[in-house]
């Protein structure tokens, strides 16, 4: 039920310091846009200044803080530790689960400690023999699908470690061939089952940004299949104790009918084009009453 006063001043954090900036602004603009119709709203541009965001937030005085930043200091804990500790409550997770769910191999030994299954993932400079490609190759810390590439052979992994000088950042994954379904939950509770059609084998930046992949809900699954979609993620939603929102991606072999999980989001994209608010309207959930439930489940660690 949202319950917030028309009286809030809300704060929106835009922009950022990961590779991930340009997707916050649209989601920072969307949301400005949507709430200051209503509300109080004013927007703070975030970049490395650190003394200058807690300067704007102290200025500001905002009774909450709306998180648009992605990717690093926007969604790993590092942000959500500051507005802890000026005492501002903010929307999406906090700092643990921020971070845990930000770190890809973490993560997964979260996800074992559950009986989750997922892709097996490896070093970057570990051996493969021939028999292990294709394989996927991912920032550990990272999102919107940035840097993900599928690597097919020696050759490809070489020239890929040979042109990037920061390998320390990135890992390796089995690639999991299947379809693409991704699960999202909205006030603790499971939102809708999507799955995401698109024409390469790999859901990346293009297919989210630019050429837009097709999004079908409620797709044609196993009844079993989608009753153990909504087990994993309200399992492990539950156990990171995410708040409110998140979204968890999956990959699922039709042959084989094993289901693999790949990531939780805590702070699902809230663009246009994004799949969360997609699943939201279908439920008859505008986006203006979507951002008002996240922000009327706003919290302060410290609190």
């Amino acid at each position: 039920m949202v319950n917030l006063r028309k009286s809030e001043k809300i704060s929106v954090l835009r922009g950022g310091i990961s590779d991930e900036k340009e997707i916050s602004i649209l989601t920072a603009n969307q949301v400005y846009k949507t709430l200051q119709k209503k509300y109080n709203t004013t927007l703070i541009d975030v970049d490395h200044d650190c003394n200058k965001l807690i300067n704007d937030l102290i200025k500001s005085k905002p009774d909450k803080v709306f998180n648009c930043l992605h990717g690093i200091f926007g969604e790993d804990g590092q942000l959500q530790s500051i507005l802890n500790y000026l005492k501002i409550p903010y929307t999406h997770s906090g700092v643990l689960a921020s971070s845990i769910a930000m770190n890809k191999v973490i993560s997964k030994y979260f996800y074992k400690s559950l009986g989750i299954k997922f892709p097996q993932n490896y070093d970057i400079n570990s051996k493969f023999t021939n028999s292990s490609y294709p394989l996927i190759v991912k920032p550990i810390c990272g999102g919107s699908s940035k840097n993900l590439l599928k690597i097919e052979n020696e050759k490809q992994l070489n020239d890929f470690k040979n042109n990037d000088t920061e390998l320390h950042k990135y890992m390796v994954e089995e690639f999991i061939n299947g379809r693409e379904i991704t699960v999202g939950i909205l006030e603790d509770k499971i939102c809708e089952i999507m799955e995401i059609v698109f024409d390469s084998e790999i859901y990346d930046f293009k297919n989210k940004y630019q050429t837009i992949a097709k999004h079908v809900l409620d797709p044609k699954l196993p009844e079993n299949v989608k009753q153990k979609l909504k087990d994993i993620s309200l399992k492990i939603h539950r156990a990171l104790n995410c708040k409110c929102i998140s979204r968890l991606d999956f990959r699922y072999n039709n042959k084989s009918k094993e289901l693999f999980l790949l990531e939780i989001n805590t702070q699902p994209g809230l663009t246009q084009n994004s799949l969360l608010p997609e699943m939201a309207k279908s439920k008859g959930i505008d986006f203006l009453k979507l951002c008002e439930i996240l922000l009327t489940s706003a919290e302060c660690e410290f609190l």
